[in-house]
């Protein structure tokens, strides 16, 4: 696994997770899902267990629960007893060995350190919107101790290559200038790109399950519109670095 910040200057990194990590990543995002729809729709939690999380599309109804309200961000922040499995995981292990003193971000202020999933619908507006997570941090959500600085983790837990996942602007951390304005949605100051961005130089990421992607914080980078016929599950987290690691 190569730095993003010292190793390349496209500002991201591809690599891939062990068959051991990933299983473990599917079942403790699963176990969150369902129970969340336990709490909303009790009789309908079996059926949802048995048809699979790629197949929730198919299973939602609005008369279940309201998708947005139930699957808002901080209700898709894993718990500190999981976190604490993630720790073991190979991937972490690596990370740990990469950037020695590195700890994950607590944006949410839940008092443990934030590593959250996404549920993308195939042809929904469910994908987040082309953005810098630097520009979060700059419009106020989320405190950095000091001499840190922020790499993203995101993984592909169930997608289809090529048709659902993470497209990326590359080099586009190199740019300083790029404009931006911050709207108030669901409660949080959003950063909302002010180019245009068909003008973009978007990339899809060839991830297929399994496989993650590391990157600057200051890549511009967003969802890809989920055209496969399954939704799409992700995985991140924010790194924070001590800064003794860094060249910029």
């Amino acid at each position: 696994m190569l730095d993003p910040v010292l190793d390349t200057g496209d500002g991201f990194v591809l690599f891939a997770l062990s068959n051991t990590d990933l299983a473990l990543l599917r079942n403790v995002v699963r176990d969150q899902y369902l129970h969340r729809i336990q709490c909303e729709c009790p009789d309908k939690v079996g059926h949802y267990a048995a048809e699979g999380m790629a197949s929730y599309h198919q299973q939602y109804n609005s008369a279940h629960f309201d998708h947005a309200k139930v699957w808002s961000k901080p209700n898709r922040v894993l718990g500190p007893g999981t976190y604490e499995q993630i720790l073991r995981t190979d991937l972490f292990r690596q990370l740990n060995a990469l950037y020695p003193g590195m700890g994950v971000s607590d944006e949410e202020n839940f008092g443990w350190p934030n590593v959250y999933w996404r549920l993308v619908r195939p042809g929904s507006a469910d994908i987040g919107p082309v953005h810098a997570d630097a520009w979060f941090w700059e419009l106020g959500h989320g405190s950095m101790p000091v001499n840190h600085y922020r790499i993203k983790i995101w993984l592909s837990l169930f997608s289809t290559r090529g048709q659902s996942g993470l497209r990326v602007v590359p080099k586009s951390q190199k740019k300083t200038d790029w404009r931006y304005h911050g709207e108030m949605r669901s409660g949080v100051n959003k950063p909302v790109l002010d180019e245009v961005e068909e003008e973009l130089d978007l990339f899809n990421l060839p991830l297929s399950e399994g496989q993650g992607v590391i990157f600057h914080d200051r890549l511009l980078h967003g969802g890809m519109p989920n055209q496969s016929d399954a939704s799409r599950v992700s995985l991140e987290c924010t790194l924070l670095v001590p800064n003794k690691h860094s060249t910029s």
